[in-house]
């Protein structure tokens, strides 16, 4: 069996990846350039930071666990089940990506949209933004947020079933990268209960040393701040998040030595569909991801993936 798997976040991942250890042959294409979606990490500042996911919670025994521990070995573990890796979160994604179970494939596409699937002869064509064929598959399994999976779905043989994602809903995220000429904070997260900042991550404490005695953090805005500002300049973002992220990290706080803004468009989804009342049976488009995921973390993601790979097997 031929799988198109259309985006590389976890869920895509896990469910390439669980395919290829059946013995298929999984084409994961992705939109951007890399793996791993929200887990996303750069460098700035001579250091790198987390501009995404924080940390990644780990459940003993787990779907995460045992990734990590076949994958990525070597992250630095955190408060409760928290691990980050020095290189940034990205190091789990290639990981996956690279080690590949050998019974069948991976192959991946990145800087590659898909805009639509077609129902052909042989199978399913997924077609790029460009109107080119990208391939025919046997399946796809789409594990892009559900505003996107809802457009693949309407320009695909089943559109009707794009209805039961509409209903789901993400609260944007506006981050705020920078760095600090002080002494290294005593904790992984601040969580200040009012202000425009959800939370402040100290990216010194993953194994990230600071550089000339610049401390890196990452702030994430609250849900309605983020909202408020997500289409607002760099420097709207900056003027009114900086005065919040000194008072989160103490009197005497400097101005940053240096600053970035990213924004995630789909960060967290506000509510899940369930994914077996949004998969019918005997359907070869599944859909995976946190749109139908039963919770909001990591591992309900996984999860998510596993399933997808297990129903095409199975049937």
């Amino acid at each position: 069996m031929r799988v198109a798997v259309v985006g590389a976040g976890i869920a895509g991942l896990v469910a390439a990846r669980d395919l290829a250890a059946a013995g298929h042959a999984a084409v994961i294409v992705e939109k951007s350039r890399g793996l791993g979606g929200r887990m996303a990490a750069r460098r700035v500042g001579g250091t790198v930071v987390d501009h995404g996911l924080p940390v990644l919670e780990v459940p003993p025994g787990g779907a995460v666990a045992a990734l990590v521990r076949e994958c990525a070995p070597g992250a630095v573990p955190l408060d409760g089940d928290a691990v980050a890796w020095p290189a940034g979160m990205t190091v789990l994604p290639k990981a996956m990506a690279a080690a590949v179970p050998a019974a069948g494939s991976v192959e991946l596409l990145l800087d590659t949209r898909v805009a639509a699937l077609r129902a052909g002869t042989q199978g399913i064509e997924v077609a790029q933004d460009q109107g080119n064929t990208i391939g025919v598959f046997d399946a796809v399994v789409i594990t892009a947020p559900a505003p996107q999976a809802v457009e693949l779905l309407e320009h695909s043989p089943e559109p009707g079933r794009a209805e039961a994602l509409r209903a789901v809903q993400y609260d944007p995220a506006v981050m705020l990268l920078a760095g600090f000429a002080m002494d290294e904070p005593g904790w992984v997260a601040a969580r200040p209960n009012s202000g425009p900042v959800a939370y402040v991550t100290n990216e010194a404490v993953k194994g990230r040393p600071p550089v000339d005695g610049v401390v890196p953090v990452v702030a994430r805005l609250r849900p309605d701040a983020s909202e408020r500002l997500f289409d607002a300049s760099d420097d709207v973002v900056l003027a009114e998040a900086i005065p919040a992220m000194r008072t989160v990290l103490g009197p005497g706080t400097p101005e940053p030595a240096w600053t970035q803004v990213k924004r995630w468009r789909y960060c967290t989804a506000r509510s899940q569909v369930d994914q077996a009342m949004a998969n019918p049976q005997g359907s070869r488009i599944i859909i995976a991801g946190d749109a139908v995921a039963p919770g909001p973390t990591v591992e309900d993601v996984a999860r998510t993936g596993e399933w997808a790979a297990r129903r095409l097997i199975t049937g």
